[in-house]
């Protein structure tokens, strides 16, 4: 699905981080369901409407926020904002959704892959993503009612579980 270049592993989280933040439009629904050779044949409708029964604030069942999935920890919401501080990088105040959203975190690992921060982007992958994505995965694919995005879901575990892989080489 994705090469190993800096330039396209960049490009796979940034196409990742989309799922997250809005259900796809007609168009981009097919191209997706091409590129990532997807089973799913739900309408449009029916996956706009898991979408907004799984992921937005505040009524989804399953809101992608890293704080909201491991609270006992405390992680989430300060140490991602802190990450990204680090980075040389603010979240503008105004901005809907939450620094600790699985698609800022994803688009977060493309800058620092972008700009060869490898170090920031192995822990980064270490600390936060791998803390909680799988698991948070595996309660969309029990919880989604549509197969698109459990095979969404499928496919984000499954890249993060080789990126872990590909630094432990």
């Amino acid at each position: 699905m994705f090469r190993d270049s800096r330039n396209e592993k960049a490009e796979a989280y940034q196409v990742l981080a989309q799922f997250f933040l809005q259900p796809p439009d007609e168009e981009s629904l097919d191209a997706i369901r091409q590129d990532f050779s997807l089973d799913s044949r739900e309408t449009l409708d029916e996956i706009t409407k898991d979408f907004y029964g799984l992921f937005p604030y505040p009524h989804g069942r399953l809101q992608p926020r890293e704080s909201l999935c491991v609270p006992l920890t405390g992680a989430g919401y300060a140490d991602v904002g802190d990450a990204y501080k680090g980075a040389g990088l603010a979240i503008d105040e105004s901005y809907e959704v939450a620094p600790d959203h699985l698609s800022l975190e994803l688009l977060f690992m493309s800058h620092l892959i972008m700009n060869s921060e490898t170090e920031m982007e192995q822990n980064f992958l270490e600390q936060h993503l791998l803390n909680w994505v799988p698991y948070y995965c595996d309660e969309v694919i029990k919880q989604s009612k549509t197969l698109f995005y459990r095979e969404i879901a499928e496919i984000v575990k499954d890249f993060l579980v080789s990126e872990r892989d590909g630094y432990t080489r």
